[in-house]
């Protein structure tokens, strides 16, 4: 049973389990939508999507009325979408705001994502050494800016550690909401989600699988919605940290060691 986080007349929001596509698709097993209508009873209406192995926030209407009204809250950013990402390697800075177009089935539209890191892991992995990310081509304008080169990971941490992988969490928020936007983002900076299997590093996934961490390593961990109470003008929702965290977490704690966190208050957001 997929498990409600917030419920009101006209939507839910679940916390959606990462393996399970959002909506039917040729050759799919189950999806969210057919799951819920099993355990609703009626048909429910994506107001936003998640990636199949993206966990997480996810709303859902109740009528296509209130679907229609909700997805244009989110497109006017009155929703705001959080995340938390693992990528692999060290970001030069402590947070900024990645303002690449992409390439959508409509054309080149405008993206905007913002990150902030939160702590970075030395982890040991024979089989591949800190190096540039070998990305896939996310569908990028550069605006003939060369994106991968941006934040390469810290070159004496890699030369002193050469037998460790850096990998680094990231908060990060959405100010629009493209097809696998973050992960794109993410892979043209050269900071690649780890086990991303369409825009990641082949080789090093592969190099993970041996060591026990298979899942995509994207969560989203929070919506928060325009409902006000007599506390807020607004209500944070949060989803509970998927199991492929918390594993992750667990493997870094006992085979990993943690680097010093920068001064977050120190340093300067730049845009990119």
């Amino acid at each position: 049973m997929i498990r409600i986080l917030l419920e009101n007349d006209e939507f839910i929001v679940i916390d959606k389990p990462a393996g399970l596509a959002a909506q039917p698709g040729e050759g799919l097993r189950d999806d969210v939508i057919t799951a819920l209508e099993r355990q609703f009873g009626y048909r429910l209406f994506p107001v936003h999507r998640l990636d199949k192995d993206t966990a997480g926030c996810m709303m859902l209407a109740k009528d296509a009325r209130a679907a229609n009204k909700w997805s244009n809250r989110i497109a006017s950013r009155e929703i705001t979408k959080r995340y938390q990402a693992w990528v692999a390697g060290l970001p030069n800075q402590e947070k900024g705001t990645i303002e690449d177009a992409l390439h959508v089935k409509r054309g080149i539209q405008a993206a905007c994502t913002l990150w902030t890191l939160r702590e970075t892991w030395l982890f040991p992995l024979q089989e591949h050494s800190n190096r540039r990310a070998d990305v896939q081509d996310g569908g990028h304008v550069h605006n003939n800016r060369i994106g991968v080169d941006r934040y390469e990971a810290n070159s004496s941490i890699a030369a002193a550690e050469a037998n460790f992988l850096t990998l680094s969490l990231l908060d990060l928020e959405l100010s629009t909401g493209r097809m696998h936007q973050i992960r794109r983002h993410l892979a043209g900076i050269g900071l690649p989600i780890i086990c991303d299997d369409k825009y990641g590093d082949f080789s090093l996934n592969k190099a993970l699988r041996k060591n026990g961490i298979r899942r995509l390593m994207l969560w989203a961990y929070e919506l928060v919605l325009p409902l006000p109470s007599l506390e807020s003008p607004n209500l944070p929702i949060f989803a509970a940290e998927p199991a492929h965290f918390i594993s992750l977490r667990q493997t870094l704690e006992r085979e990993g060691r943690i680097l010093d966190k920068r001064n977050t208050e120190q340093s300067d957001e730049k845009t990119i």
